[in-house]
């Protein structure tokens, strides 16, 4: 049996906690991995993994052996690296992201970073939840954020996503025109849960970039976990959206939506690229990195 692959699969099980999920990454069936779990129980002549009709646990020598896993695997990857060129970068880049972000700035650049590479395999994941790189298997994720969270993860930040006040001329007509920030709590906000921010909106004075920054708690009738959701929300007239400029640039254009221009303007967030703290990163990844600074910048 092929030994490195056996590593790669006890790693992946480890890092997912299940037989079956490791199963669906590798496309290939329960039974596979169970073989190559007692093949390496076998070959290190320890058990390696408890395991129930519902759940799995690990040894003290699993849990030392998925560190072992983990190194080999990861020097395994800096040697290919390392023997080739630039240009015979190969393999899959796995990329977790953010839907609204994918969709509306991301997807265009990973396109163009694939046609540009077409050795190398792109298997997107998408969701607006955070992603734990190292959970999910992936080389990097990419965030929209006001800062890192401190951890062991490394963040590279990669540019600036603006974000804007939005509402239809309908709710306008109906609701008036806030002209500050304290006017906003008179107001039907409409709430994207996953932000820092989400019940109070921060800004900064349009003016004076020293100024003390601004805040205001926020409600209103919809909640929702994805920006672009907010936006056809604030397209039927239901409130204001506080969503990045990228995402409503069309409906900007064709007067759906219309930018309110308060005395300070929402604070922006920043879009990094995060991947575990590890000594080695795929060059594909850091490939894919660079790629996308340049293209922000």
């Amino acid at each position: 049996m092929d030994r490195l692959k056996g590593l790669e699969y006890f790693k992946r099980i480890y890092e997912l906690g299940s037989f079956t999920a490791a199963a669906e990454e590798f496309q290939c069936s329960n039974a596979v991995i169970s073989k190559y779990v007692k093949f390496l129980e076998s070959w290190t002549g320890a058990k390696l993994i408890l395991r129930n009709t519902r759940t799995i646990s690990f040894t003290d020598e699993g849990h030392r052996f998925y560190e072992y896993c983990r190194a080999i695997t990861e020097q395994t990857e800096h040697l290919l690296d390392s023997v080739v060129n630039t240009g015979d970068i190969a393999g899959q880049l796995v990329i977790a992201s953010p839907v609204s972000l994918t969709m509306k700035v991301l997807a265009p650049l990973i396109f163009q970073f694939q046609r540009e590479h077409p050795q190398i395999s792109i298997r997107m994941q998408m969701s607006d939840q955070i992603t734990d790189p190292v959970a999910a298997g992936v080389d990097l994720a990419i965030r929209g954020i006001e800062a890192p969270e401190a951890s062991s993860l490394i963040a590279v930040r990669l540019g600036t996503l603006e974000r804007i006040l939005v509402a239809s001329p309908d709710y306008l007509d109906r609701a008036g025109t806030p002209e500050t920030v304290g006017a906003l709590d008179q107001h039907q906000c409409l709430i994207y849960s996953l932000s820092s921010d989400a019940n109070r909106w921060e800004f900064s004075s349009s003016k004076d970039d020293t100024a003390e920054p601004l805040s205001v708690a926020v409600s209103g009738p919809v909640t929702a976990d994805n920006s672009l959701i907010l936006a056809d929300a604030a397209k039927a007239g239901i409130g204001i959206g506080l969503v990045p400029r990228a995402y409503v640039q069309q409906e900007l254009m064709q007067g759906e939506l219309q930018e309110l221009h308060l005395d300070a303007r929402p604070n922006p967030r920043s879009i990094y690229a995060v991947y575990s703290d590890r000594q080695y990163l795929p060059k594909r990844a850091r490939l894919f990195t660079e790629f996308l600074k340049t293209a922000f910048s």
